[in-house]
């Protein structure tokens, strides 16, 4: 059996024990079961239990050998799959302001053109097994860009009952105490007032500068998934070198871009860590 016809994980259990479930359990195997039993209880014979499992066996056994049903069976796994995750967007995208909705909505659909492209009947067979690999890994940064759309809503809700106007002036205000004040006790009393509310705007200023990474982020992932498409449009016209390089060219790019994620995703969570102060709001 070739192993190209499983993901990379195909050695796993888990793997197997799914084949063999579908196999089993599929018409075939549930006719089997049901023969077997008919013919156990009419001849009273467990000989006949003992040979409908050996045949089940047999038709596992046939399956694990037979490329196309192997490669049929984990093609609609990873459209049910796919198909959940779709249904858990559009979910997310109600809790999403507009412009972001429609951003996040472009992608999607973005996802969806270099999936078909890449698993077009067109597909060289020398090309088919990259493209294959790198169509299955855009869902996964479709959810990632998914999650951080939803985090960019998280820090709104932060940011929307604070005037930072307001708070500045508040900064200053106290400034000007501080610099007219003699008495020290009141002095140090303002000051500790001063360093609070400072601590406050440069949180607010830290939540902001995140949001402001995610939506760059997210317009870096739509063009990123729109020139995409066009390699992967360019590597099922290429020869076999042509079509393996910008194949791994694009793999490098996959793996750039979660990183770039990674690390807007510790940015955003440093500006979320800590407690908040409590907002100072305008009248």
């Amino acid at each position: 059996m070739d192993p190209s016809v499983f993901e990379p994980d195909a050695a796993s259990v888990n793997k197997f024990w799914y084949v063999a479930r579908s196999v089993l359990t599929s018409p075939e195997g549930l006719a089997v079961w049901v023969v077997g039993a008919l013919l156990a209880i009419g001849l009273h014979s467990w000989l006949v239990l003992g040979l409908t499992v050996l045949a089940q066996i047999g038709l596992l056994w046939w399956r694990l050998h037979d490329e196309r049903y192997l490669k049929r069976l984990f093609a609609k796994r990873r459209e049910q799959e796919e198909t959940l995750s779709e249904q858990q967007i559009e979910a997310a995208l109600d809790q999403m302001d507009f412009e972001t909705r429609q951003r996040v909505r472009y992608i999607v659909q973005l996802q969806k053109e270099v999936v078909r492209e890449a698993r077009a009947p067109d597909v060289e067979e020398y090309a088919r097994r990259d493209l294959d690999r790198i169509a299955s890994q855009l869902m996964p940064l479709v959810q990632r860009a998914v999650r951080m759309a939803l985090r960019k809503q998280q820090l709104a809700k932060y940011l929307q009952n604070v005037d930072e106007k307001a708070l500045r002036s508040y900064c200053t205000s106290l400034e000007q105490r501080i610099a007219s004040t003699t008495d020290d006790v009141a002095k140090a009393q303002y000051m500790q007032a001063l360093q609070a509310r400072q601590a406050e705007l440069q949180t607010y200023q830290s939540i902001a500068q995140a949001s402001s990474r995610i939506d760059s982020q997210l317009e870096n992932v739509e063009a990123t998934f729109a020139n995409w498409k066009a390699r992967v449009i360019r590597i099922k016209t290429a020869d076999v070198a042509g079509a393996a390089t910008a194949s791994q060219d694009l793999f490098q790019e996959l793996g750039a871009l979660n990183n770039e994620i990674d690390l807007l995703d510790s940015s955003v969570s440093e500006a979320l860590a800590g407690e908040q102060p409590a907002p100072l709001h305008s009248n």
